[in-house]
């Protein structure tokens, strides 16, 4: 029994060797080599990507592809590179650019992320962008074969360790960043971290000034999350990046775009951009209230309408700070009278 076990050890560890000594450009034209035993695949710029890494016990994947055609050349890259299954898939997020592709290798493989990834997969999931993706060519349509939605067979809450292998798997909570459950993996040993979408590298491809991009960002920021889903960053980024978009102070008017059906779907199509966004916002009458109703009114308008960068010049003012206790205790007060 021992032999067959130290044969076995052997065997792997010859695949292993073999593995580092194939180059990305083996596995084919979208492969990356990060490191020994880690590739990562992505068939366009800013899809998101698919991470294999090998280990002694198995292989553990980071996220399954942005659709099944990448999830396919994938699992084909595995087999190229060792015999053993794949035992994990850790997720960066539960969007379904992510996580389409699941089946392909669960099972066997154990779907892991973080709590609440299979709520929402399950309300987010949507059967015609299915659909349409297979209406593109029969080649497409035969990728989905066998398509069920994998959702997630382990859940961890705030942070988690995994060891496989010999290799170490340290996962993060990523609070506030892309979607309700995103996380970071962090491979101490390799130094080598995934970020999920709080880092995207050369998204804003066409700024003047690349430092710029974090202005854009905290711009898109003040945006509702609920109003910002991928499809809005993505039509945003692109107008972004064709100049159609060119003041970063302009993406506040999004948050009244996004609230109308008929101006958030021209935003979203190819024509659309924010100015002819703005003309199709459906007028409403506003009627202005008199008296103390009104001067409240008035000034939670001012707080939503206040830009972050006159709120930076703010911090730390400690006159301010009391002015805020003051009032948070007065409408406190305020609304224990009022629900009595």
């Amino acid at each position: 029994m021992k032999t067959k076990l130290a044969l076995g050890n052997l065997v792997v560890a010859f695949c292993l060797f073999l593995a580092t000594q194939l180059t990305a450009q083996e596995l084919g034209p979208h492969f990356k080599k990060i490191k020994d035993g880690i590739f990562t695949y992505a068939e366009k710029v800013n899809d998101p990507n698919c991470t294999i890494i090998l280990t002694q016990d198995g292989v553990v994947l980071i996220d399954s592809g942005n659709n099944p055609p990448d999830s396919l050349a994938v699992m084909k890259a595995i087999k190229q590179l060792t015999p053993q299954p794949v035992r994990y898939l850790i997720n960066t997020e539960p969007h379904s650019d992510h996580t389409t592709g699941h089946f392909v290798f669960s099972p066997p493989a154990l779907i892991v992320a973080h709590q609440g990834a299979t709520d929402s997969m399950k309300k987010a999931f949507n059967p015609k962008r299915n659909e349409k993706l297979m209406a593109e060519s029969p080649e497409m349509r035969e990728t989905f074969k066998g398509f069920r939605l994998i959702t997630p067979h382990i859940e961890y809450r705030d942070k988690m360790s995994l060891n496989v292998g010999d290799r170490s798997f340290e996962l993060y909570y990523l609070k506030n960043v892309h979607s309700e459950s995103d996380s970071a993996i962090w491979l101490p040993k390799e130094r080598v971290l995934f970020t999920a979408a709080s880092v995207s590298v050369k998204r804003f491809n066409n700024l003047r000034e690349p430092g710029a991009a974090i202005t854009w960002a905290r711009e898109l920021r003040g945006v509702s999350k609920t109003l910002l889903t991928p499809s809005i960053v993505d039509a945003v980024v692109q107008k972004v990046n064709q100049k159609r978009i060119t003041n970063s102070k302009d993406l506040r008017k999004l948050r009244t775009i996004l609230r109308d059906p008929v101006a958030k779907a021209h935003f979203i199509a190819d024509e659309g951009n924010i100015e002819s966004a703005s003309l199709r916002i459906a007028a409403t009458e506003k009627k202005t209230k008199l008296g103390f109703v009104g001067e409240l009114d008035a000034a939670v308008s001012a707080m939503r309408s206040m830009p972050w960068t006159e709120l930076e010049k703010l911090k730390g003012d400690s006159e301010l700070l009391k002015t805020i206790d003051d009032a948070k205790t007065l409408l406190d007060n305020l609304r224990k009278t009022l629900s009595s």
